[in-house]
């Protein structure tokens, strides 16, 4: 951070340092260069070897260096999203690689994929972001997920399906930050009227975890209510969550439950009411 702020560009024998027989030293000058961002731009070669080195965090640290550095990294793309499709290993079992490369793909607004496809091979950036969604971490899910919006529905279909699966097969930790990949995967499939999301959508909101479920619930319905009246068939099930947030919930403010119960209660009249058919898909028919 000293050196980013007191030079306009990294020395050369910073540039040096990405050489050095110590791991260190070259930890050392990834982070540098980071801070350096755009400037650092005469390392993108020497970064981009570093792609393939054995070490796993030296990997990881060069990435985000390319990162950092932006467009004049573009040349990298390719082979961090490569790299990010290959997943878990023996030698990194819970993707640690990957899910730190999500963060440096993908991650708003600094992401080198930038809000366009335009350019980019589609089955690489396909295969990424599938092998993305399966990771183990929540919060890696949930920042791929940043990239749906920028999408346009042709870009988008192909992975739909890995998107409901990242929905009814939720990562197993991060799950704090797990439900922004769920939310943001229901709202696509509803925006879409994908049919499997209806059900998707409820399962959630019976099976949820209760941190933030207070704020969660009323959007979860939000999402179903889009569906009109596709979504009576759900309606008992939708009755008994009702219920069972009204009787109030083990180690969970009763007043937010009932705040939950509303939320429910309210999607259920809208639904009942609603003429809307719009016409549906199906993921797997």
């Amino acid at each position: 951070m000293a050196l980013a702020r007191r030079l306009k560009s990294p020395p050369e024998n910073l540039l040096q340092m990405l050489e050095s027989s110590r791991l260190e030293a070259r930890y050392g000058a990834c982070q540098a260069l980071v801070h350096f961002k755009q400037a650092a731009a005469p390392a993108v070669p020497q970064l981009m070897k570093l792609l393939d080195h054995e070490d796993l965090w030296l990997r990881i640290k060069a990435a985000e260096a390319l990162v950092a550095i932006g467009p004049p990294a573009k040349p990298a793309l390719p082979l961090l999203l490569e790299r990010l499709s290959r997943g878990p290993s023996k030698e990194d079992p819970r993707g640690m690689e990957q899910r730190y490369l999500s963060y440096a793909l993908f991650d708003t607004p600094r992401r080198l994929l930038g809000n366009s496809l335009e350019g980019l091979d589609r089955e690489a950036f396909y295969d990424a972001v599938r092998a993305g969604l399966r990771n183990e971490d929540g919060r890696a899910r949930t920042i791929i997920s940043s990239i749906y919006t920028a999408l346009s529905e042709d870009d988008i279909r192909p992975i739909l399906p890995d998107i409901y699966r990242s929905i009814v097969e939720p990562a197993p930790s991060g799950i704090m930050f797990a439900d922004g990949s769920r939310l943001a995967g229901l709202r696509v499939l509803a925006k879409y009227r994908v049919a499997e999301g209806m059900e998707a959508c409820v399962r959630y909101a019976e099976t949820q975890n209760p941190w933030r479920s207070q704020a969660r619930t009323p959007e979860l319905m939000k999402i179903l209510v889009t569906y009109g009246a596709h979504a009576r068939p759900l309606i008992p099930r939708l009755e008994k969550l009702a219920e069972r947030f009204e009787k109030g919930e083990p180690d969970f403010p009763f007043a937010l439950s009932q705040q939950k119960a509303k939320a429910v209660r309210e999607a259920i009249e809208l639904i009942k009411n609603s003429q809307a058919l719009p016409p549906l898909v199906n993921l797997y028919r």
